[in-house]
């Protein structure tokens, strides 16, 4: 019963934000533009009406029912199957990275904390450390470099790093994509282990000759887990937000390159149609973005209601 109402309140939220965002990109651009005598720009001011706001967000809904394929995105391609074919491809980068992510940096942050006190620290703890530290911008640049270079040189194959058609662009895209949330998951998961140090059941789980690797796969990390899994909507939001950096700089041409590409265009119009302009591409990627956010919190409340971890002040070996 729990779950669901958090489902529930999930879903509630998601449509508020949906409306919201939805409402922004049919503001009314109407701009009331002043001139000099001379005929020169002088100033411009923006105007909005209410009135026509509503009629937009009107307008919209019934250009949505109404229109097969959400209307033309360009000569030979609607828009419906622009967001379908762009989101489909975009999911095979941005899935892997959410996956690699969370469970390689789950792996990672047990590596770190199982390292804190060894020489073998400073590729554990230390490397996340840099990485959390260095723009991952910085980061992907180097990467892409390196590749070319070491191809240059003859060291390794031919590695594409610009595209969106062989499976090489693929794997650099989630590459790159999970890099941020991988090293953000390995802190997150070494900083809840560690606060579990000075607990009452880690002393006892010790006195009773427990081997430390039993009492931190079996009881620090059970405890630990619901706090990792409360981060997949901050990785979620980085891997999405960052998923357009990623694709101008590699050219890969999903989603998130034509959304961005969307903003600002209006429909495609063949002759004898009525020229109404409406965001509808816009609309229909945020709102696949919005549905994946959803999606992973759904799965994350679903898994820390599946994990109950042991009361603290109950806990029994």
């Amino acid at each position: 019963m729990k779950i669901i109402k958090k489902i529930f309140s999930q879903l509630i939220l998601l449509i508020i934000t949906l409306l919201i965002l939805f409402a922004l990109l049919l503001l009314p651009k109407d701009v009331k533009i002043e001139r000099a005598e001379d005929g020169n720009y002088k100033s411009a001011e923006y105007i909005y009406s209410f009135n026509k706001h509503l009629e937009e967000m009107k307008g919209f809904i019934k250009y949505i029912a109404t229109t097969p394929n959400l209307g033309m995105y360009s000569y030979d391609v609607t828009n419906a199957e622009l967001i379908i074919q762009k989101m489909k491809k975009s999911l095979w980068v941005i899935i892997p990275a959410l996956l690699i992510a969370f469970f390689g940096g789950i792996a990672k942050g047990i590596f770190d904390y199982w390292t804190k006190d060894k020489k073998r620290r400073l590729i554990g703890k230390g490397s996340t450390w840099l990485f959390l530290s260095v723009p991952d911008l910085f980061v992907i640049i180097i990467i892409q470099l390196s590749i070319m270079a070491l191809h240059e040189w003859g060291l390794t194959p031919h590695i594409s790093v610009y595209g969106y058609d062989s499976i090489d662009n693929y794997i650099i895209c989630s590459l790159f994509l999970l890099i941020y949330p991988f090293f953000y998951v390995a802190n997150i998961t070494y900083i809840s282990i560690k606060e579990e140090e000075g607990n009452d059941y880690i002393r006892t789980a010790k006195a009773k000759g427990l081997h430390s690797f039993k009492i931190l796969y079996t009881h620090i990390l059970k405890n630990s887990v619901p706090t990792i899994l409360s981060q997949t909507n901050t990785v979620t939001l980085y891997v999405l937000s960052n998923l357009l950096i990623i694709e101008k700089l590699t050219d890969f041409r999903g989603a998130a390159f034509y959304f961005y590409q969307s903003i600002g265009k209006g429909n495609f119009y063949l002759p004898g149609q009525e020229a109404i302009t409406y965001p509808v591409s816009s609309v229909g990627f945020i709102f696949c973005f919005t549905i994946i956010i959803f999606i992973a919190n759904t799965t994350s409340n679903i898994c820390k209601t599946m994990i109950t971890p042991s009361r603290k002040d109950g806990f029994s070996l």
